[in-house]
């Protein structure tokens, strides 16, 4: 029996054609926490750019943020957290400084960046947020980095951060955090906390950075916008969220 829902935001919550959550899936997620099922997010987005989405007044009953590097319950209390190794940051601050690439540093409570130029504008508005406000680096945890750049620039910059890996959320721009997090990591701290089982999960998502999850969870369900890599991790394959693909998802998969 499902007993808990984890949920991507962009492209699976968040329609970017609309820049909003569907009125549909919005029903969805009530009927869920309706039926008591635990309703989570698993996104790569930090809390504060929640607050700014369209997503900003959902009922959650925790946050698997950050690609799994920060867990928060609901009332927004921190429960688990995995910062980048502090070797890792020395070599991405060098990037930083330099001003070759357009870098984010996500922190808990902020997020800030050396420079924007066009291939930032293009990928924030693929995902219908503003770029970050500049800021410089404080000596402070650092959870994820984002930055905007090709194949062949990130692997030069994955060489300087052996402890990390990397995923891309689209092709202007990739999240790097830490090898012991994830998405999964983050939703195992979460479901340790209320004692659900990995089969008593359902999750959804359309990213590169949702397959692990997908694969991990009792039932995985992939949006229709999704890349084929994407879909192969899934038991199902839903509509987009246009088109009623959390409802469609849920019910085909017998939850609802």
């Amino acid at each position: 029996m499902i007993k808990a829902a984890f949920f991507d935001i962009d492209g699976t919550l968040l329609s970017h054609s609309s820049g909003r959550v569907p009125a549909d899936t919005r029903q969805a997620l009530k009927h869920l926490r309706d039926k008591g099922i635990l309703v989570f997010t698993s996104t790569g987005r930090h809390i504060l750019e929640l607050d700014e989405l369209d997503a900003r007044d959902l009922e959650f009953d925790g946050y698997v943020l950050l690609n799994g590097q920060l867990c928060l319950d609901s009332r927004r209390k921190l429960l688990h957290a995995v910062p980048i190794h502090s070797e890792d940051i020395r070599g991405a601050w060098q990037i930083f400084e330099k001003m070759e690439i357009p870098t984010v540093f996500v922190e808990q409570d902020r997020a800030y960046m050396n420079f924007i130029n066009e291939r930032v504008r293009t990928a924030q508005t693929a995902i219908s947020s503003p770029p970050p406000e500049p800021g410089r680096w404080g000596g402070k945890p650092v959870y994820m980095v984002n930055m905007f750049a090709d194949e062949a620039d990130m692997a030069e910059v994955m060489k300087q951060m052996p402890h990390c890996q990397m995923t891309r959320w689209n092709p202007y721009g990739v999240d790097i955090v830490s090898k012991d997090g994830g998405k999964v990591t983050g939703m195992g701290w979460m479901m340790n906390c209320f004692g659900i089982r990995r089969e008593e999960i359902i999750a959804f998502g359309d990213g590169e950075n949702d397959r692990e999850m997908l694969a991990f969870a009792g039932i995985g369900v992939a949006m229709g916008n999704a890349d084929a890599a994407v879909k192969e991790c899934a038991d199902y394959v839903t509509e987009d969220v246009d088109h009623g693909g959390i409802w469609l998802g849920l019910r085909e998969a017998g939850v609802i």
